[in-house]
């Protein structure tokens, strides 16, 4: 009698047991089925094969189980990115005979319009002053003595036709005045000319002492030449590079071509790729299969270039973060997927061909399978398996 309530007691206990396993996981101790193993290398088919002989498996007689399941299987572009900017511009001293006093910027600050980069000032000679002076007056003289001349000449013939009486007379003298108008107009756009000199002049005059170098743009320092500072310039001598913060792209590796133009896709900007602060929406602009001009970064691998929204771009400042790419390149839907570990590869011929252990009445049977697609953690199953079935984990 006791002997049966122990018996009945293992049996409960072993019920308990068996109902606090995983459904996805869990260890399982199957007896291996000792008869002869079929030649499945025959056919490269998604077939059953024989139920498994122990020499197969050696000593692994436990082992963990999974579950066939249907759901989506997805291929993902996962990245960090890049800042590039796509706008710079590089300041110059264009005027003859300048000295380079001082910089007042320095390499990573922010500049707005009209902002004082750097002064110098120019050292024009006494004579040359001088002769530009003497050059300019005469200039001066000369146009406002021939515009002199033709005023006159124009109020003599307004005169004449206040003394004319005769109605043909006084037509052609109105066109004579007219003509004369319009002689005196023309001539007038000689002044520009002597304005523009008499505008250099001064302007030289006041920079021979110091003259600040204005910024014409907002942007940010990312070079400056400080190794001229006292130095006469030239036309073509760099004195500081800006960049334009408002004009740039962000720019990712791409070694297996998942990312197509036009593609949308995530940013994360955080610690991690995971562990984000916020999350953007961005949008693939070029690539090297729209240009047909390979762009490889320094490892070989294709450069993409992912666009960023205005409101994004004034909204965060991305140089503060670490910015990651992710992006669904490929899904699968309502496929069905098997946990990576449970695929195993034999040699076949000049290829290799997937199978798994099905568990089925407690006996491991060979399965083979096809999978034309896979990541390091699932298998997307298009024959050989059949959704709730259970595969033994076999390291």
């Amino acid at each position: 009698m006791s002997k049966i309530k122990i018996l009945g007691l293992c049996f409960l206990l072993t019920l308990l047991v068996t109902g606090c396993g995983s459904e996805e996981k869990k260890q399982e101790k199957a007896y291996l089925y000792e008869g002869p193993v079929a030649d499945e290398t025959a056919s490269g088919g998604a077939v059953s094969g024989e139920a498994v002989s122990a020499a197969a498996l050696g000593d692994a007689t436990e082992y963990e189980t999974t579950v066939v399941k249907k759901g989506s299987f997805k291929e993902e572009f996962n990245n960090t990115a890049d800042i590039e900017y796509t706008s710079t511009s590089t300041i110059y001293i264009d005027q003859e005979d300048a000295i380079l006093d001082s910089i007042k910027v320095k390499k990573n600050q922010l500049v707005k319009k009209g902002d004082v980069l750097a002064y110098y000032h120019v050292e024009t000679s006494k004579s040359k002053m001088s002769k530009m002076k003497i050059e300019n007056e005469q200039a001066r003289a000369e146009y406002e003595k021939g515009l002199s001349a033709l005023q006159t000449d124009l109020n003599n013939a307004k005169k004449q036709l206040s003394y004319l009486t005769d109605s043909v007379a006084k037509k052609m003298q109105k066109l004579e005045i007219k003509k004369k108008q319009s002689e005196i107009e023309e001539y007038k756009k000689r002044e520009k000319e002597v304005k523009e000199n008499e505008k250099e002049y001064n302007k030289l005059l006041k920079m021979r002492s110091k003259t600040p170098l204005i910024s014409k743009k907002t942007g940010r320092v990312v070079d400056v030449n400080r190794s001229v500072i006292d130095e006469e310039l030239d036309a073509s001598t760099e004195i500081i590079t800006l960049r334009n913060n408002d004009k740039w792209k962000l720019r990712v590796a791409d070694a297996n071509n998942q990312l197509r133009y036009n593609m949308d896709v995530e940013i994360r900007l955080g610690r991690k790729l995971n562990d984000y602060d916020h999350i953007l929406k961005g949008k693939v602009v070029t690539t090297t299969m729209l240009t047909g001009v390979e762009d490889l970064d320094s490892e070989g691998n294709n450069k993409v270039y992912i666009e960023v929204s205005k409101a994004d771009r004034k909204k965060y400042n991305f140089e503060d973060y670490n910015i990651y790419i992710h992006a669904v390149s490929f899904e699968l839907k309502d496929t069905l997927l098997v946990d990576a570990n449970a695929i195993n590869e034999e040699a076949y011929e000049h290829y290799n061909k997937s199978y798994v252990y099905l568990l089925e009445n407690g006996k491991l049977h060979k399965r083979f399978i096809v999978s034309n697609y896979h990541n390091d953690k699932v298998y997307a199953v298009s024959q050989g398996l059949e959704e709730g079935q259970v595969l033994a984990l076999v390291y």
